[in-house]
């Protein structure tokens, strides 16, 4: 068992699931796609052709009652995402969840607390965390190269144009948030390596409840670091990291797997730049969730950075809703 591939099920036959965790299966030796559930209709066929070898489910149960799945990915809409994580610790599956595991900072705690009780796996689909920038970012950071982080600033937007796209439904969870500013939270924090303690935020809202435009404020016990996040605007993506002696810029903080990525290291008025090739960080995230369920340890982006980051959101989305009024971490 030690060294069989991880046997993985899939809820639901969402885009990401099919066009990036199935084929980053495909090449690891480590994972095999074991089992898909699509709840039927015109899912099924996309289902086959992206995954033959799996069994099919039209019911998400059904596939966490069967004895040949191991663990499970869950690619559902946002608001989705606790309940049938919990489903899936109950049924004594390790899950892989997708990002952001959670908006709601008490669902995540109990989920946790069901994770850590049952001794299973719980793990969050921030791809972006193993791919190889952010690994090397890690790296200068923990080297000092800037010196005391002070102020780190992240920003990630992009239009939603379909009105079905339930990225961008407020009822299932969906909003700038919960869509790209989860990542610029996540950067944020690794940047200053700790948890905020106050959060802030001014949004703009749809009908539906959804956020669209969100910009906000962490404050970290050694400085501050702000988010801009929308789902209505052109795209746009970037980090930058200030310190004491330097600064760190990234023209793909988040998505340097589409067309590579490249970090500008500025210290003591020379500038070094360091440029990153397209990588599979969803190979590398599969691969990591497997090692930590087959080495009985956490994961990369385990419990600790799931709550850390909900928390976090959590805070942000009650102000934005209260007019900008500071929240509590």
């Amino acid at each position: 068992m030690q060294h069989s591939p991880l046997r993985l099920g899939i809820l639901g036959a969402a885009r990401i699931a099919l066009n990036s965790i199935v084929p980053a299966a495909g090449r690891s030796e480590a994972v095999e796609v074991t089992a898909v559930a699509t709840r039927g209709g015109g899912k099924n066929a996309e289902a086959r052709s992206a995954a033959p070898q799996a069994e099919l489910f039209e019911d998400y149960d059904a596939l966490l009652a069967s004895p040949e799945v191991e663990a499970v990915y869950i690619p559902l809409p946002n608001s989705m995402h606790v309940e049938w994580t919990t489903k899936a610790l109950k049924s004594g599956k390790h899950v892989l969840c997708e990002k952001p595991f959670s908006q709601d900072a008490a669902g995540a705690e109990r989920t946790v607390e069901a994770a850590r009780a049952a001794g299973l796996t719980l793990m969050e689909g921030f791809m972006f965390r193993l791919h190889p920038q952010t690994l090397r970012l890690k790296e200068l950071l923990a080297e000092g190269a800037v010196g005391e982080v002070r102020q780190v600033m992240a920003e990630f937007g992009h239009r939603l144009d379909d009105p079905d796209d339930v990225r961008g439904v407020g009822g299932l969870g969906g909003g700038s948030l919960g869509d790209v500013g989860c990542y610029c939270v996540s950067g944020v924090r690794l940047a200053f390596g700790d948890e905020p303690r106050r959060a802030a935020a001014f949004g703009q809202f749809a009908e539906d409840g959804a956020d669209r435009e969100v910009a906000g404020v962490l404050e970290f016990d050694d400085g501050v670091g702000t988010i801009s996040c929308s789902i209505s605007s052109a795209r746009r993506e970037r980090m930058e990291i200030v310190g004491t002696d330097g600064r760190i810029s990234l023209d793909a903080p988040f998505r340097a797997d589409k067309s590579g990525g490249s970090l500008s290291l500025t210290r003591g008025g020379e500038t070094t730049t360091e440029s990153f090739p397209e990588a599979d960080p969803y190979l590398a995230e599969l691969e990591e969730f497997a090692a930590a369920i087959r080495e009985g340890r956490e994961p990369a982006v385990g419990p600790r950075e799931m709550l850390g980051n909900a928390r976090a959101i959590d805070a942000l989305l009650q102000s934005a809703r209260s007019g900008g009024a500071a929240r509590d971490i």
